[in-house]
């Protein structure tokens, strides 16, 4: 990020905002961890006065209540606590340390994921609080994360957290999702004019995945041109499952 632009956070955080999102158990397992954990509550804390970030902090939906999965600090969740935001998760993986923050700390909270890598849409419609699920199938690509991304974005008012996971790439070479950059893109462009939105970057992907993503999520902010895509048809199958996640989202939160 840093090549492309990015500004440096020096300096470290707080323990306050670590400890105000997590327990003892895990502030007394990242005191071991102390300056990767307080250089990610750095960024969190510069984050706070701005609108419109796009950060890295070492990954973030890892790190639970208790436990920190491999990610230094929570910091999506800490913004969305200290801000009143929803927290959306759009990655391959399923975010299992947000979703224990969500039981904790009750944020609205979005889960856009490989249905393969998580629970049930109806167990965590059953434990969470205000959660909606997408399990997507294997072979959703630009179209199906179209849909759930811009019905997501529609249905959140306030500020909102974006945890934004690039192994959804249909070059990411361990995934099986196939959105492009036309995707990234298209999420800029209804990103593009909202007042308070903050986006972690978790899994990075490869270096080229990473890099055209984000070149094109930003484009997409800033106005800029689409990127040229070779076109992925989704298969009807596919899409049918989408439109049926996404009637039930639609009758969960009417």
């Amino acid at each position: 990020m840093r090549e492309m632009g990015a500004e440096v956070v020096e300096g470290l955080g707080s323990w306050d905002a670590v400890g105000e999102i997590h327990s003892d158990v895990f502030l007394r397992d990242a005191r071991r961890r102390e300056a990767e954990v307080l250089a990610a509550a750095a960024v969190a804390e510069a984050a706070l006065g701005r609108d419109g970030v796009i950060f890295y902090a070492g990954g973030t939906a890892g790190a639970g209540l208790h436990a920190s999965r491999g990610a230094p600090f929570n910091a999506s969740v800490f913004l969305a606590k200290r801000l009143g935001a929803a927290v959306v998760a759009v990655d391959r993986h399923f975010p299992w340390g947000t979703w224990e923050l969500h039981l904790e700390h009750k944020f609205p909270l979005y889960l856009v994921y490989g249905g393969a890598e998580g629970p049930s849409r109806k167990y965590l419609a059953k434990r969470g609080h205000d959660v909606v699920a997408f399990p997507l199938p294997p072979g959703a690509g630009d179209r199906g994360f179209g849909k759930v991304l811009s019905y997501v974005l529609r249905e959140v008012e306030g500020p909102l957290v974006l945890q934004l996971g690039f192994d959804i790439h249909r070059k990411d070479p361990t995934g099986y999702f196939f959105a492009s950059e036309a995707f990234f893109y298209r999420l800029g462009e209804e990103l593009r004019g909202r007042e308070r939105f903050y986006i972690s970057i978790e899994c990075p992907s490869t270096p080229a995945v990473f890099t055209a993503s984000l070149s094109a999520l930003l484009s997409g902010l800033e106005g800029g041109g689409p990127p040229p895509v070779e076109r992925y048809e989704e298969s009807g199958d596919v899409l049918r499952e989408v439109d049926l996640l996404l009637r039930r989202a639609r009758g969960r939160l009417s």
